[in-house]
Parts: C-alpha cells; sequence; structure tokens
C-alpha cells in the first residue's frame, strides 16, 4: 500500500537549495523512494513549467513526476493556488484524497495546499521560519526529507 494518496512538491527552496538548482539534501532519495513505492508525484511552482522540467531531469527525477505544473510559455502566472490545482489536474485528480501532502518553503505555498485541500507541510530548509510556516497553517515543519514518513499511512 503507498504511504500517500500523491505528494505535490513545490521546486525552489524545496526539492532544490532556495536560489539555486541544487537538490536540497535529502529530496531525491525521497522523490526516488515514494515513486518505487507507487506514490503518484507532482511540481507546482511559479516558475515556468519548461524551467522547472528540465532542473527537475538535471537532478534525476523527472521520470519520477506525473504532473509538473507552472508559468506558462507566455510567463502568465495564474497564482500558486491555480498552479497546484494543474497541477493535480495532471494526475489526474480533480479532488485531493485525504492524507495528501504538499511540500511548501513558504506561507504561499501552505495557503495553496489548503486552498485544495491538501495537507500543509513546511520543510525547514527552504529558508523560511518555522514560526511563520505554522502561522500559514502547516501541520507540521520538517527538518529533513526523511521525516515525511511519518506522516504517511503505511
Amino acid at each position: 500500500m503507498a504511504p500517500f494518496p500523491a505528494v505535490v512538491f513545490d521546486l525552489d527552496g524545496t526539492l532544490t537549495v532556495p536560489g539555486t538548482t541544487r537538490p536540497a539534501p535529502g529530496v531525491v532519495a525521497l522523490v526516488e523512494a515514494l515513486r518505487a513505492r507507487g506514490v503518484d508525484l507532482a511540481v507546482a511552482t511559479s516558475a515556468s513549467t519548461a524551467v522547472a522540467r528540465r532542473v527537475l531531469d538535471d537532478l534525476g527525477v523527472l521520470r519520477c513526476f506525473g504532473s509538473v505544473a507552472g508559468r506558462g510559455v507566455d510567463g502568465g502566472f495564474g497564482g500558486k493556488e491555480a498552479v497546484v490545482g494543474e497541477a493535480l489536474l495532471g494526475l489526474g485528480v480533480t479532488a485531493a484524497a485525504p492524507g495528501t501532502p504538499m511540500l511548501g518553503d513558504s506561507p504561499v505555498d501552505l495557503h495553496a495546499a489548503l486552498a485544495h485541500d491538501l495537507v500543509p507541510v513546511g520543510v525547514g530548509w527552504g529558508g523560511a521560519p518555522a514560526e511563520a510556516l505554522r502561522a500559514a497553517g502547516a501541520r507540521v515543519v520538517l527538518e529533513h526529507p526523511d521525516e515525511l514518513w511519518a506522516l504517511g499511512a503505511s
């Protein structure tokens, strides 16, 4: 049994070290382990979809993601909430199953998660203070990616 119905990730500051294209410590292993356990994965980012795909490919995990949503080729951005909705639709999901987490490094990510009934999970390696993430609704603030497993069903 998969530990989560799906997992949605932010890109910059969550999958990567803030402001870089380097992987945050432990995230590549987490993504690969989730995918190996049959979890559907999505990325919702304010970066362009093309840039997000390139970064994920450089990290070696693009193949793990069933959906990558971001800014359009025209630069249009309807906000994080819209991008999260697009990422879910890319997985074939119109309403998130209970227990579906979204990992993000900013209050904007967590507000978007709540808007889609996702479990808002803050990441402590993204630069925002844990208190700010909790104030934005984070159910938990992870200090390391492996801590996500404690939230899973199995």
